[in-house]
């Protein structure tokens, strides 16, 4: 395996040994504090975030009235007005 087998602080079904309990037990509490410190300070950024974002109105975007064409439309588009343009030169016959 990963070499998990051969330490001291597990035993065979990977169970932690009394020893690793007892190393461990002068970071618990402090682990803990700091894990909630963090915890806390990232739900209180979350939070903050929301609300803000929350209050703006968007009253300052001006929002376009339709889609913008792409530049493949833009281009067919100022085909369709240069043969338009054409044909309103050439003189009707009567």
């Amino acid at each position: 395996m990963s070499g998990v087998e051969h330490s001291t602080y597990y035993d065979r079904k990977l169970r932690q040994s009394p020893a690793l309990i007892r190393a461990r037990r002068p970071y618990l509490v402090k682990n803990t504090l700091v894990g909630l410190g963090i915890t806390a300070f990232a739900l209180g950024v979350y939070t903050y975030t929301i609300r803000v974002v929350g209050q703006d109105d968007f009253d300052d975007v001006q929002v376009p009235s339709g889609p913008q064409p792409t530049l493949p439309q833009r281009a067919q588009g100022q085909n369709q007005q240069s043969s338009i343009q054409a044909q309103s030169q050439v003189p009707a016959k009567k």
